[in-house]
């Protein structure tokens, strides 16, 4: 369903190439704007109304609990550092209490965030980007950013794959925004004032607060683009007091800047979390094709066209790739970054692709040269639109099968209301996913036995990788405990939480069985949990047990 609909939604961008080719500049860069925007704008809206979140994965199904589990925070007011170990940044959090707070949580809550923070996206690129580049340029950048925040694609490769995981949505967010600042840093400064500048330090720090690694790589372009002049020291200075002002004043409201900061250097303490030399080994190659390739593309359009060669451009390019190369590493993901996305179109920023003047033949050369040009322009915008063709066909894949399949009815009422497995998977019992699931409702029905579902029971603590049980009860999610456990990166034998936090108001812990986070966090806190909890109900997946009272009994 993914690959069909990416070749529809291909199909559907497909006028915007007929655009590059037939009409003149000025008329086809205001065609692909238009259509850029539109496009973009329809994404934003399936993603907020969804009817179900549609799982189509063999794998990862424990990591859209997280999800769950941090639209389930959100709801009970829990602030993420601040009241529970996180090293994703608090936007995570922000965006999730907007979804809660407009709709009712439910599965669809994942999707209704990405469509807010997409949004939010869109806005932040038409502000800093519409006095600085051409308005085909802008459409291209805003099809591409918010294509990447809402997809449920699963990630790893350039072209679409037949499955739906919604994999860390954070990454993903902060990726394309990323990119957008990208664009702003590598095109020509065009009429980019000291309001655009500013604002670009605000998209940085909101980078920074989604993932450190991103925004720290955000500086260093900054840094480059100042050096070789393609930003004015005094914008460089604003972007920089904007990036303060924006992290001082989320400090000062609400306390989890710092608080997020700390568990971010807990974090980094962990082996591995150290630097990825292998993975970086690996990307440079992908990472070397996108830069000499751009470089080249933008080289030719020049040479065919009226404008001169400079050299910022081309170095802009291969730094711009260089960065979106090691964010990659760090995240595991190839063939990912929206960032290579961009090359190309800064690229046609830089040689003028859509500037308005009369290119009329004059020549047999000159009439060579036009149709090189029309060639290498429609080259260009196809290159660019892979990645927006790829995730947008994945967001429409998702609608449709949402609307094809019911959702399960085990999970009605409760705070994964909406959810819905393709039902191929329950017809392959030994599948990853499928086991997954099942283990879900296993322990779901266990602890609705012992009366965790009852109005006065406490929460829910999972030793298990994710925890999405609170919000399969309607309760609060365990305060000081993180959205998920893995060992080695959450936490390890050396670094983990005291008992008496981590247990603080769990009524219920539910331990699992098979789950290789589950037996490393079992091993360490096995004797506290014998000391105060008591066996309360077993199964081949789950043991459940329950707090005892002051004299050793249960509450």
């Amino acid at each position: 369903m993914i690959a069909l609909s990416t070749y529809a939604f291909a199909i559907l961008l497909f006028p915007v190439l007929v655009a590059v080719w037939y009409l003149r500049k000025d008329y086809a860069s205001g065609f692909i704007g238009l259509l850029g925007l539109l496009a973009a704008g329809v994404l934003i809206a399936v993603s907020a109304t969804l009817p179900h979140l549609f799982f189509d994965h063999e794998r990862y199904l424990h990591d859209l609990w997280t999800a769950f589990d941090t639209a389930n925070k959100s709801a009970s007011g829990q602030a993420s550092s601040v009241d529970y170990f996180s090293p994703i940044g608090p936007v995570y959090d922000w965006v999730f209490r907007i979804a809660v707070e407009l709709r009712p949580q439910d599965a669809t809550s994942v999707p209704l965030a990405s469509a807010i923070f997409g949004l939010g996206t869109f806005v932040l690129a038409v502000l800093t980007l519409t006095r600085q580049v051409s308005f085909g340029t802008l459409g291209l950048v805003l099809l591409v950013a918010v294509a990447t925040v809402v997809t449920p694609r699963e990630p790893d490769m350039i072209f679409a794959q037949t499955s739906m995981s919604w994999l860390a949505p954070y990454n993903r967010w902060a990726a394309a925004l990323a990119a957008v600042v990208t664009v702003a840093f590598c095109c020509p400064p065009g009429r980019r004032g000291v309001p655009e500048a500013f604002l670009l330090g605000f998209s940085i720090a909101v980078v920074f607060l989604i993932k450190v690694t991103f925004g720290a790589a955000l500086v260093g372009l900054l840094v480059a683009a100042t050096v070789f002049r393609n930003v004015l020291i005094k914008h460089a200075v604003v972007v920089l007091i904007g990036f303060a002002a924006s992290l001082t004043a989320a400090e000062l409201v609400t306390g989890q800047v710092s608080a997020n900061l700390a568990d971010i250097k807990t974090v980094s303490g962990f082996a591995k979390e150290t630097w990825r030399i292998i993975k970086l080994i690996t990307q440079l190659g992908e990472a070397a094709v996108w830069a000499i390739g751009s470089a080249v593309l933008y080289l030719l359009l020049c040479e065919n066209s009226a404008e001169p060669k400079r050299f910022t451009p081309v170095v802009l390019i291969l730094v711009a790739a260089a960065m979106a190369c090691v964010i990659l590493m760090q995240n595991h993901w190839l063939s990912e970054s929206p960032i290579y996305a961009m090359l190309p179109i800064i690229a046609a920023q830089w040689a003028g692709l859509f500037r308005k003047g009369d290119t009329a033949a004059v020549s047999v050369e000159r009439q060579s040269k036009a149709l090189t040009l029309k060639i290498l322009s429609v080259l260009t915008i196809a290159i660019a639109l892979i990645y927006p063709a790829r995730d947008g066909g994945a967001m429409v894949a998702q609608f449709l099968q949402s609307r094809q399949y019911p959702a399960d009815e085990r999970l009605a009422n409760t705070g994964q209301a909406g959810f819905v497995l393709h039902p191929r998977w329950l017809e392959q019992p030994d599948e990853e996913v499928t086991v997954d699931y099942n283990r879900m409702l296993d322990g779901f029905s266990l602890l609705q036995e012992v009366g965790a579902a009852d109005p006065d029971a406490g929460p829910v603590l999972a030793l298990n990788f994710a925890n999405p049980f609170p919000a399969l009860l309607n309760k609060p999610s365990p305060a000081r405990v993180p959205i998920w456990f893995h060992n080695g990166r959450t936490f390890s034998n050396e670094i983990h939480q005291p008992e008496e936090e981590f247990f603080s108001d769990a009524e219920f812990v539910i331990l699992g069985h098979g789950d290789p986070s589950g037996e490393a966090l079992w091993e360490i806190y096995r004797p506290y949990v014998q000391e105060h909890y008591e066996e309360a109900a077993s199964s081949p997946s789950w043991t459940v047990y329950r707090k005892k009272g002051q004299d050793g009994q249960n509450l």
